[in-house]
């Protein structure tokens, strides 16, 4: 409608006293949720026939480090383009994700082929390709994958490096830092809730390749067994139980409870409880740290994949072969008897607090 047949509308109902005032600011229609997936699914199609086509006629471009970075850049540079030049436009944006997913794809394998025989500095460049292109990229489901791909060539780095098994510490702890702070973060939110997210499903899928085995995670390792790759993943582990219990601090600080106090110490007693008892279920911590952390920033969508992917360890913990039936159903028994005594004593320690369910 014309701003003219508008004001004209306008002047006719304010004649018939059915309105006053001015007319309303004009705003922007949003297309219903299943034309924004047609037109989604139509710029991947779209974008998919065109770079298989570039893919076929170019194929050289894969032979060379060089060719591949060269163009690898060129193509990540269309999709920033792309994504700056219409935002709305879902077909315009999934178009550009596409092409930018396929440069980054270019990206990594021009530095496989310039690092090949250094595994450490192969996964070294990539996750700082992907920390650059995070900060970049102005597209949010773009910042996740580049995000989630930075944590695994961190992990793989490390690992290679005979680093193991602390990759899943300081992965947790970039994502307890991200989300407790989402409010001074606040001007960096559109790259820091991404990120937030990538950090979240790099823990569970850590987790999960671990479960795989060492082959997976640490790949190439050569150092045979010795007292690093014994004693390292244990630490990881305790950084995993540390993160778990500052964000138990940091939530006491919130709701003005001193940590010296009765109550205080028995919450981190009680928190400490749940994570001795769940150090030997592979993933039910991070599970319980995203839950937490999920319920603390009233984030529904942190707090349904945390109960999914708690559900999803439990079931996998109960049939690992690693120890017997009883010892695991042992386990698992004294873990949902930990987490129900904590929190019937919290329920009785804290009924002053006015502790509401913020979501």
């Amino acid at each position: 409608m014309s701003s003219l047949s508008r004001q004209a509308l306008w002047q006719r109902l304010q004649h018939c006293d059915l309105v006053e005032g001015t007319p309303p600011a004009v705003t922007s229609i949003e297309a219903p949720w299943y034309v924004r997936v047609m037109l989604g699914v139509a710029g991947w199609i779209g974008s998919f026939f065109l770079l298989g086509f570039v893919g076929v006629g170019f194929s050289f471009v894969m032979q060379s480090a060089a060719a591949s970075l060269l163009v690898g850049a060129f193509v990540c540079g269309g999709a920033f383009v792309l994504f700056n030049r219409n935002r709305e436009s879902d077909f315009v944006t999934q178009f550009g994700l596409a092409v930018g997913l396929a440069g980054q794809m270019l990206l990594i394998f021009g530095l496989a082929e310039l690092f090949e025989r250094n595994d450490a500095l192969l996964y070294g460049a990539v996750f700082v390709v992907e920390i650059l292109l995070t900060i970049v990229m102005p597209n949010f489901i773009y910042r996740v994958m580049t995000s989630l791909v930075a944590a695994i060539a961190l992990a793989f780095a490390l690992n290679s490096a005979g680093i193991y098994g602390v990759a899943a510490g300081i992965t947790t702890a970039g994502f307890a830092l991200v989300w407790m702070q989402d409010v001074r973060w606040g001007r960096f939110s559109e790259i820091c809730r991404p990120v937030g997210y990538g950090l979240a499903l790099s823990m569970l899928l850590y987790r999960v390749g671990f479960l795989w085995g060492r082959a997976f995670w640490w790949p190439r390792s050569h150092n045979g067994v010795n007292w690093i790759s014994v004693y390292m993943p244990w630490l990881g582990k305790a950084l995993v139980v540390a993160v778990f219990l500052a964000v138990v601090f940091i939530l006491l600080k919130r709701l003005h409870i001193s940590v010296a106090s009765g109550a205080g110490l028995v919450t981190l007693g009680l928190a400490s409880l749940v994570m001795a008892t769940s150090f030997q279920a592979p993933g039910i911590a991070q599970a319980l740290l995203i839950v937490l952390v999920g319920f603390a920033v009233c984030n529904r969508t942190l707090l349904g994949l945390g109960l999914l992917a708690l559900g999803g360890f439990l079931s996998n913990y109960y049939y690992m072969m690693q120890s017997t039936l009883l010892e695991k159903a042992i386990l698992l028994l004294c873990l949902g008897a930990a987490l129900l005594v904590s929190r019937l004593i919290l329920r009785m320690l804290l009924p002053s607090v006015g502790l509401r369910r913020p979501c």
